[in-house]
């Protein structure tokens, strides 16, 4: 005669419910990581485990899920220099804090005022 044993959290799918558990920690220990993340957000991760009798209580069938939930990435902004061509289109620069000058507006803008770096040499 066997001997019966109850299930645990180990046993479970041959462990396959602490593995999951383990993916999803991992995952939220490398998003507090992330400096691209709020630091100050919680993070969670969720084991649940449904289960469902037959109606003679002798077969229970059960469902695993393991969710996590993330900081989401911080969102980022700068500033445009914009402008407009002689046709009247619109165009815009991103402000780059190591950038040399101000701005260059596109090439066939000729209605924004350029320094010749050469004349600027000469002055």
């Amino acid at each position: 005669m066997s001997e019966e044993k109850n299930v645990s959290l180990a046993s479970l799918s041959e462990g396959a419910a602490i593995e999951r558990f383990d993916l999803a920690l991992q995952e939220v220990l490398t998003n507090i990581m992330d400096p691209n993340t709020d630091w100050k957000k919680t993070r969670t991760v969720t084991l649940k485990m449904t289960i469902k009798p037959n109606e003679n209580r002798d077969i229970s069938g059960y469902i695993v899920d393991v969710d996590k939930k993330l900081a989401p990435i911080k969102p980022f902004g700068n500033t445009l220099f914009t402008g407009q061509d002689k046709d009247g289109k619109g165009y815009a620069t991103e402000h780059v804090s190591n950038q040399g000058g101000l701005f260059e507006p596109p090439a066939d803008v000729d209605n924004v005022y350029k320094l010749d770096k050469k004349e600027a040499a000469k002055q």
